[in-house]
Parts: structure tokens; sequence; C-alpha cells
């Protein structure tokens, strides 16, 4: 089997609540690795072991651990007993694969279980110095090339000179659920990823112009969302919403506020779903003056229309920020195919400085409230899962 320690980072700051959130990572660990069979993981100490067969590739296993939010860093390790001469054995063979005569380097050496007879710093020195009269590679106690690392427990000691770093940010679902606005761009498949870092779970609305329930499920946007969860390989459900009872409403009226107030319009039904869902929160991907409907009065006048928090975690961010983060996430290219978006259709001449009088006026003619309950009554829930393998 290969062996993994994954610690964790921010998490381990919690005081009495840590145990839910090491129940929630040890759960979303699992599902991260649900399709690849044999694989136990459990938590030990403060941090967790994970076993994989072999005839798993290792980068594969990497990969999906390194990306799981809560993670702090992934090592795989060499497992042997508490014994010193075990120990000096398999930390001298794992020298001798990662450290060479020009490679600096130091031997860490931390006690779980203080009954070990040695003392810490006498065996990291006693390592050292092996390794040094073997290999001849010259100890560096600061910002070294190698760290040689041994835990030693009363089950045994875990031996590891490489880590992968890991994501960091809180395990997905320990925040609650958010309500995010899915659009076909660039920035809200970002926004989503940022909000699972925070440890939040997800379900996903967008409002959309396709004709039939095929062309709703082929749409680029189940894509978006699926490539988002597929690091973590949590099931959400994306909420296809027709933008078409709004746009009859609005169709009689020309009105430089019709942008606003189809925002206002889409947030209202994204708290009536937020409410069903027992979702805490809306998420959008705005960012501050990036377009017309991005002005801050704009978004003031567009956050009063609900009660529900709207986060926004792109707010402060450049364009070519989200460009960048957005490919690494793997979303980038999907987002720029072309795609009709319906704000698009509420887009010309908006208004920078929108007053309420003249948004609230324009409500006033739609019969809102009508109109989120047939927006409602036609919404298609589409359900993203993943395939499990048995042990």
């Amino acid at each position: 089997m290969q062996l993994y320690l994954v610690h964790y980072g921010e998490m381990g700051l919690k005081g009495h609540n840590l145990p839910d959130f090491e129940r929630r990572l040890l759960h979303n660990l699992q599902a991260a690795l649900g399709d690849i069979s044999p694989v136990k993981v459990r938590r030990f100490h403060r941090y967790f072991t994970v076993e994989v067969g072999d005839d798993v590739s290792s980068e594969l296993v990497e990969s999906r651990l390194a990306n799981v939010f809560g993670v702090a860093y992934v090592a795989p390790v060499v497992f042997v007993p508490q014994d010193q001469t075990a120990i000096t054995d398999a930390a001298l063979a794992l020298a001798r694969e990662v450290i060479t005569p020009e490679t600096t380097f130091k031997v860490d050496v931390r006690r779980g279980d203080k009954r070990f007879p040695i003392r810490s710093i006498d065996l990291a020195r006693e390592l050292g110095a092996q390794i040094v009269e073997e290999l001849g590679a010259p100890v560096k106690l600061h910002n070294p090339e190698v760290k040689l690392s041994v835990q030693i427990y009363k089950q045994g000691a875990y031996i590891f000179a490489r880590r992968i770093a890991g994501p960091g940010g809180l395990p997905v679902g320990a925040s609650g659920r958010v309500m995010v606005m899915l659009s076909g761009g660039i920035d809200s498949p970002l926004a989503a990823h940022l909000m699972l870092k925070r440890g939040c779970s997800l379900d996903f609305l967008h409002f959309h112009m396709l004709r039939t329930e095929e062309e709703i499920r082929a749409s680029k946007v189940i894509t978006l969302a699926r490539t988002v969860m597929a690091p973590h390989r949590l099931p959400t459900v994306v909420h296809m919403a027709p933008s078409q009872p709004f746009q009859m409403a609005v169709l009689p009226h020309d009105s430089r506020v019709e942008l606003v107030v189809f925002r206002r319009f889409i947030l209202r039904v994204a708290e009536q779903l937020a409410h069903r869902r027992r979702a805490l929160a809306c998420v959008t991907g705005d960012n501050l003056g990036q377009v017309a409907s991005q002005t801050l009065k704009n978004l003031h006048v567009t956050s009063r229309a609900v009660e529900i928090p709207v986060l926004r975690p792109l707010i402060s961010f450049d364009k070519s920020e989200i460009i960048a983060q957005s490919k690494v996430l793997g979303t980038y290219e999907l987002s720029i195919v072309p795609y009709q978006d319906p704000c698009s259709l509420h887009a010309h001449h908006p208004a920078t400085w929108a007053r309420m009088e003249e948004v609230e006026a324009l409500e006033a003619k739609l019969d809102i409230p009508s109109v989120i309950e047939e927006t409602l009554d036609q919404i298609v829930d589409v359900w993203i899962e993943w395939e499990e393998r048995n042990s």
C-alpha cells in the first residue's frame, strides 16, 4: 500500500468545534478519492493517514489530495515500527533517494510519543551525522533543500522528505451552503471556487435563453459547474432558470435601469431558492466598476432587493487576476466560448447610477411577484454527481 500523511492548516486553530471540521475534511478526502479503490482514510492525532493500493498512480493520488480545501500539505511516507534501528535504516534509505553530496539538508524529528527513549534533538543529530558520513551532503538548518522528517508515535514512525503543498482554506461544507449566481462568463466560476475554499457547499443558479430541456442539460454552464466541482468530487445542483418570463414582462418598457431591475430580479429568485435549499447567502461574480451594472451605486441598489446576504468574493480583483486564476482553475477556455447571456439583452446604454425611485417605478409595472412565481415553476434542476468504486 502507498501511505500518505495529510496535514491541515487553518482549521487547526479551531477550538472545541475542531472535531466537526475534522469529520468534514475526512469525508472530503474520501470523496476526492471516491473512484480509486482500495482507499482508507483515517484521522490520526491532528492529521490524517491515507492508504492507497500500489496499483494506483501516485501522481493521481497526490494531485487529488493536494486539491482538497483544508489541506496544508500532503506527504508520501514510509511507516516503520517504533524501533531505533528500523527508523535509522528507513531514514538512510530515503536519504539515499533524495540527497546527493551537493544537496543541503536537515533532519527534523518529532516525538508524538514521549516514551520513546531518545530525545528528538539527539536522534536528529545522530541521523544527520550518519547521512553526512555516508553521502557527504552538507547540513543546513535554515532553508535546506531537503528536510528529512521523522514523526514518532505509539503505533510507529512516519518518515518523509517531500511535502506537496495543499490549497489551504476550510473543508467544503464546514461553513454552510450558498447559492452561486453562475453565468456563462469568466468571473462567476472563480467566485464559486473561492467560496469552496472558505468551506461553503454550493448550489448554482443560472438564467438561460435555451429552448428545450435537452439544450439545458447540454449547456456549457453545466460543464462549468462540473469543472469547478471536479477536484472535490462533491455533488451539487445547477438550477436552470428561464429568463423568458422576465423578458416578456419587460418587453413593452424601455428603461435605462432595465439591467439593474433584471439583476434585482435574479437575486429575488435566488433568495427564494436559497430558502428552499437552506442556503445562507447568495454569491455573485461582481467586480467593482468592471461594467455598468457594477458601479458601487448600482451594486447597492441591486443588493437592496433581498434580505439575504450577497457575497462578492471578486470585488477587488483586477480582470487580469481573474483571467489568470480562471486558467489555473480550468474554466477560462470554456468561459470564452460564445454564449448568449440574458444580461446582454438588457445592456443597451444602461444606467451607471440608477436611482431607486426609477427602479421601483419600473418594477411596479412588471408585477415582479408573479414573474418570480412563473420563473420558479419552470426551473430545471440538473444534478452533478460522481461515480464511486466499491472497496
